[in-house]
């Protein structure tokens, strides 16, 4: 992985952070806000395993869980998962349709990040807290992923895993 590589993963897990942070304003609770740790986690997957980009998203979700009162590690686990199950899609062999691997990362990624988000609030004693509002969540972070996609991975990244 270059510098300019590292580089960019770190401007991106800091501008995910932010759009984290812009979503829980005062005002903006039932608005269904993306949640850009799953962009990352999917997108990043594309370009392949990287423990920079792991690293990356533990730190983004430990501050996810400080921003949003989670259970700490919780979010990490959910990143991490998503990361890997797109990581997975990515690298299925015999290789499948880009569009194919792009829909088995991000629904994978939401499927799995659900799952770790109830199984680490269950163990903290707060096993309602990820199933209220995430939904939604999920459900606009979905629809705006091919767009932020093309913010996430440069051209010469996506035409080369192709």
């Amino acid at each position: 992985m270059t510098t300019a590589w590292r580089l960019w993963v770190l401007i991106l897990v800091v501008l995910a952070a932010l759009a984290t942070a812009f979503g829980m304003r005062v005002g903006l609770g039932a608005v269904w806000w993306p949640i850009a740790g799953l962009w990352l986690a999917a997108g990043f997957a594309a370009f392949g395993l990287s423990v920079w980009v792991a690293g990356c998203l533990i730190m983004l979700g430990l501050v996810m869980d400080y921003m949003g009162e989670a259970p700490i590690g919780s979010w990490p686990l959910a990143l991490l998962c998503a990361y890997g199950v797109a990581l997975i899609a990515w690298d299925r062999q015999p290789p499948i349709p880009v569009v194919g691997a792009e829909a088995i990362a991000l629904i994978g990624g939401f499927i799995a990040a659900s799952l770790a988000l109830g199984v680490a609030g269950s163990i903290a004693g707060h096993p309602g807290f990820a199933r209220g509002a995430l939904t939604g969540d999920l459900i606009m972070t979905a629809i705006l992923y091919p767009l932020a996609r093309f913010v996430i991975l440069p051209a010469s990244i996506r035409v080369a895993r192709r």
